[in-house]
C-alpha cells in the first residue's frame, strides 16, 4: 500500500507557490436569487462592491438576505479571498433594501431545525509554505442560534482542506447518543477524482457543541479508494453509546482482472455523554478481491 499512502499524503497538499492568490468563492455555493444568512455579529451593507464604499446599513448575526448576484470584484480579508454580493433584505421597519456585502461575512450555508438555526462560517485562512507547496489551514466555526437569532453556542476547528470546492451541512438527529439533542454534520468535498471528502460532526446537547469523530473518503477512478463509515447506536448493527468507524482501502494490482489489494479495520469510540473516546482498534485485515 506504499503507493496508496503516497497518493493520500499528496491529497493534503494544495497548490504550488505559483498560485499566489487563491480564490475561495466556491465554498459559498450561491446561485443568483439564493437565500443566505449573516454569519457574524456585524455585517456592513455598502453602496458599491468596495471596502471604501459608503456604508448604508449594518446587519446582525442571523439576518436572512437574498443574494441577487455575485460581483466580479474580489476582496481579501483574514486570508479569505472572495467576491462581493448584491443583496436584498428587509430592515427592522419591514422595508426592502438593497446593497452589497462581502461574501466572507455570510455563512457558507445554514439549516433551520425547529426553533434553532445551525450555520457554518470560515473565520480565517492561514497559508503555510512548505518547500515547493503551500497548505491552507481553515478556521471553521459552527454556530447555533435561537429563534431571536441569539447565539447559543459555537465551536471552532482548524483543518487543512485539500482542493475542496463544495460545502454541505445537515442535522441528522442524535442517532442514539445520550444527552444529545441533535448532531450537526458539515462536509467539504471536491468535484474531481482524488479530492477527498471530509465530514465533521458536532453534537448539540442544549448548552454547547461536542466534537465527535470525523471521517474522510477519497478515490481515484478505478485505481484506489479509501472509505470511512460510521455506525451509530440507533443504526443497524449499532451498540449503546458506541460509535464504530469502519475503514476500508483498496488498490488496483491487476487491471486486466480487476483485482485489488484490500485492507479493513474498525475503530471503536465510547460515548460518555460529553465526548467520544477511542477505546479500541481492530487488527488490520488484508485480502485480495475482484471488484
Amino acid at each position: 500500500m506504499k503507493k496508496l499512502f503516497i497518493v493520500l499524503l499528496m491529497l493534503f497538499v494544495t497548490f504550488s507557490y505559483s498560485q499566489d492568490e487563491y480564490n475561495h468563492n466556491y465554498y459559498w455555493n450561491f446561485q443568483d436569487n439564493t437565500k443566505a444568512i449573516v454569519g457574524f455579529s456585524t455585517c456592513y451593507v455598502r453602496k458599491s462592491p468596495n471596502i471604501k464604499s459608503i456604508v448604508l446599513d449594518s446587519l446582525q448575526l442571523g439576518t436572512e438576505v437574498l443574494v441577487k448576484s455575485t460581483s466580479e470584484s474580489l476582496h481579501k480579508m483574514k486570508g479569505i479571498n472572495v467576491s462581493w454580493v448584491d443583496i436584498e433584505y428587509k430592515n427592522q421597519a419591514g422595508e426592502t433594501k438593497i446593497g452589497f456585502v462581502w461574501k466572507g461575512l455570510l455563512a457558507l450555508n445554514y439549516v433551520k431545525n425547529a426553533s434553532l438555526t445551525y450555520l457554518t462560517t470560515i473565520d480565517k485562512i492561514e497559508k503555510i509554505k512548505s518547500q515547493e507547496y503551500f497548505y491552507q489551514n481553515f478556521f471553521i466555526t459552527v454556530k447555533i442560534l435561537d429563534k431571536e437569532n441569539q447565539l447559543l453556542g459555537e465551536n471552532t476547528i482548524k483543518k487543512c482542506l485539500s482542493e475542496s470546492s463544495y460545502f454541505e451541512n445537515k442535522t441528522i438527529g442524535h442517532l442514539g447518543l445520550s444527552k444529545l439533542q441533535n448532531i450537526y454534520r458539515i462536509s467539504f468535498s471536491g468535484e474531481s477524482c482524488g479530492v477527498p471528502t471530509f465530514h465533521y460532526y458536532f453534537g448539540w446537547n442544549g448548552k454547547n457543541f461536542q466534537l465527535l469523530p470525523e471521517k474522510m473518503n477519497v478515490g481515484d477512478a478505478d485505481v484506489f479508494y479509501h472509505s470511512e463509515e460510521f455506525v451509530f447506536p440507533s443504526e443497524k448493527g449499532g451498540k449503546p453509546n458506541m460509535i464504530v468507524k469502519k475503514i476500508e482501502q483498496a488498490e488496483l494490482i491487476e487491471e486486466s482482472n480487476g483485482i485489488y489489494n484490500m485492507t479493513n479495520e474498525e475503530e471503536y469510540y465510547k460515548w460518555n455523554g460529553e465526548k467520544a473516546i477511542l477505546i479500541n482498534k481492530s487488527k488490520i485485515r488484508k485480502s485480495k478481491k475482484k471488484l
